[in-house]
Parts: C-alpha cells; sequence; structure tokens
C-alpha cells in the first residue's frame, strides 16, 4: 500500500504554513515538490498502530484501518506552550478526563485542510477550513477528522485561562467566526512557520512569543460568556470520571459499583450519560484497555495474567479477546511491536525540543 501523506501532499502542507512565499524552497523538482532541509529534519512521521498510540497522548486514537493510519508533526516549543502543525489521515480521538490535575492542556487548533467534527454532551459541531476551536482535557468529547487534514494551533497550560473553565469543562467547542479568531489563526501558522526555522532563536524573542501566545488564547477565550458556575450535569459526570479513574483495575468494578458510589440508581446514572458519545461500559472498558497497554510495556515484561489483574479484566482471556476486538492486535503482537521500534516519539505533541532531536 502507497503512502497517503507524499511529497506532493507534504509540499501543500508546506506552500500553506508559508503562506505560498516563492522562497519557501520548494522549487527545483517537477510539480515544485522539493522540500526544504530544516522542514524535512523536524517533521515527525508517524504511522500504522504504533504511531495511532504515539501521537495519541491526548485521547484514546481509532480508525477504519489503524494499519493504514499516517500522519506528520511539526512543533516549536515555545515556554510553556507549543506551537504546532498535524497533517493527518482519517480517524477519531476520543477523550475521557481523568480527575482533573495541574498538568490539564487545552489544545487550541485552527483547521487549515479537511475538516473536523467535534463531538460532545452539547451537540456536535463541523470544524471546516478557516475555522478554529479547541479540545480541553477538562471535558470529555470527540474530535473526527474528516478525509486527510490539516490543523495549526497551539497548546498551553489549561491554568492560562483560569476564568473560562466552564467553558473548558464542554470539552471542545469552536471559538466565534470574528476577525479576531481569523486573525489570531494566521498568526498561530505564520508563527511556527518561523520559529521552525530558527533553531536556536533569542530567549528573549522566545519569552514575548510565548507571552504574545498566552495573551492570543485568552483573547479567544473572552469572545465566551463570563465565568459561571458549572452544572450540576458536568459535576455528576466529572465525579463519575474520577470514580472509574480511581476503581476501573478492580475486575469487580461495574455500573453498579459505579452507581453504589455515586449514591444514585443505575437509572439515574444511565439518564445522566442519556445522549453522549459512548456509553458507560464502554468507558471503563477503554480506561481498563488503556492501563492494559500501558501495562504491557512495563520493563520487566509482566506475564498476561498479571497484566489482566493489573488492569481490572478477570483473566487473560478476556484480556486477550477485548485487545484484539477494540485495539487490532494481539496483547502479544501489539508488545512487540512497540518494543521492537524504539518509543522515542511517545506523547509526540508534548515532546520537549531535546527530545525530538534526531540521535547522531
Amino acid at each position: 500500500m502507497g503512502r497517503v501523506l507524499t511529497d506532493a501532499q507534504m509540499s501543500a502542507w508546506l506552500r500553506r504554513l508559508s503562506g505560498g512565499e516563492p522562497e519557501s524552497g520548494l522549487r527545483g523538482t517537477p510539480g515544485g515538490s522539493a522540500l526544504p532541509g530544516w522542514f524535512t529534519e523536524s517533521v515527525i512521521r508517524l504511522d500504522g498502530h504504533l504511531g495511532m498510540l504515539q501521537l495519541s497522548n491526548f485521547g484514546t486514537m481509532s480508525a477504519e484501518d489503524p494499519a493504514a493510519f499516517e500522519a506528520a508533526l511539526l512543533r516549536r516549543s515555545i515556554g510553556s506552550t507549543v506551537l504546532f502543525s498535524t497533517l493527518e489521515t482519517p480517524h477519531t480521538v476520543t477523550y475521557e478526563p481523568p480527575p482533573e490535575t495541574d498538568g490539564d492542556i487545552v489544545i487550541v487548533g485552527f483547521a487549515r485542510h479537511g475538516g473536523q467534527r467535534l463531538r460532545t454532551a452539547g451537540g456536535t459541531r463541523l470544524m471546516s477550513v478557516g475555522r478554529m476551536g479547541f479540545m480541553s482535557s477538562l471535558g470529555g468529547s470527540a474530535v473526527e477528522h474528516l478525509g486527510v487534514s490539516e490543523t495549526t494551533g497551539v497548546v498551553v497550560p489549561a491554568s492560562a485561562v483560569p476564568d473560562h473553565r466552564h467553558v473548558l469543562a464542554r470539552g471542545a467547542e469552536l471559538f466565534p467566526d470574528t476577525p479576531l479568531t481569523r486573525a489570531a489563526g494566521a498568526s498561530l501558522v505564520r508563527m511556527l512557520y518561523e520559529w521552525s526555522q530558527d533553531s536556536d532563536g533569542d530567549p528573549r524573542a522566545l519569552a514575548g512569543t510565548e507571552s504574545m501566545l498566552l495573551a492570543v488564547v485568552r483573547g479567544l477565550f473572552r469572545q465566551f460568556p463570563g465565568a459561571r458556575g458549572t452544572d450540576r450535569t458536568t459535576e455528576h459526570r466529572a465525579a463519575a470520571a474520577r470514580v472509574i479513574e480511581r476503581r476501573h483495575r478492580d475486575a469487580d468494578f461495574d455500573i453498579d459499583a459505579l452507581a453504589a458510589e455515586l449514591h444514585m440508581s443505575r437509572r439515574q446514572l444511565f439518564r445522566l450519560f442519556a445522549g453522549t458519545e459512548e456509553s458507560l461500559a464502554s468507558r471503563i472498558l477503554r480506561r481498563r484497555l488503556e492501563t492494559a497497554r500501558d501495562e504491557l510495556l512495563t520493563l520487566p515484561p509482566l506475564d498476561l495474567s498479571a497484566v489482566a489483574t493489573r488492569s481490572g479484566f478477570p483473566d487473560a482471556p478476556a484480556l486477550r479477546a477485548q485487545f484484539g476486538r477494540h485495539i487490532g492486535l494481539s496483547p502479544s503482537a501489539f508488545r512487540l511491536e512497540a518494543l521492537s521500534h524504539p518509543p522515542r516519539l511517545a506523547e509526540a505533541m508534548l515532546l520537549s525540543d531535546e527530545q525530538t532531536r534526531p540521535e547522531v
């Protein structure tokens, strides 16, 4: 099977980032497909099952054919923020927040090619080309990438927008389509393009850029209504997520146990999550699979029965069946593939610049 993200796709991506500048280094081959050295050296390429895991630091990724997944990532750390651009084949990212932590983040993205569908408890939004939105680790959501999509934006700590946590709790949302939003999107694209070519960076310029990025994000969020109290449904869902996080490793933990911990009936619990993207049983299973995935990669390796016990499955056959059905590989095949390809790109969106430098 040939690559979907061909040189022509990469060239078009770079042209969009550069604003079509002739000096962007695309001349020299038929069709203008030559790529400048700084770009090819900076882009992180990811593909297949492992590529999805490496890019899935923010939620759980799925695709119709995981083996055919491809992504390219360009990113630049600017203090506490990360400028990024991704070119990705179709997939969906589903996120169910754990208990609130100091590491909560917000990804602000500008759709430049293809499109995305944002699904939350509040409904579905289409983020078409030219629109801007966010995805937050403070709320549950699913983001479906339609076709080959390109998103450029910035990752910031959730603490950077403390007055809008009620908005972040939605999980994902579109920003109003205003001159401010459009100008902010264009500026993020240009800043990433400029900083990607500056490997050293003047410390004062970096600090100034970080301050400006945080100010831009705060300005975008000020377009939403002001802070207000969190509604009871959101509070109850957050409480359920905390219980699932705390107890999913217990094989006896189920929906009845969740209802008992929340002091509500099964009927009340199901009503609480009515209309959401994922059933309660699926949420618990997904969290167990995420833990099993991590346990399979521990060193020294654990036997499959131990992995099952530590991730909430009753036994190894149950883990094997669910892992194959939802991950697409057996646990042993997943472990072999992951360990035979060192995960130097794991959690690629948040890697430090030092971690992304190629080995000499």
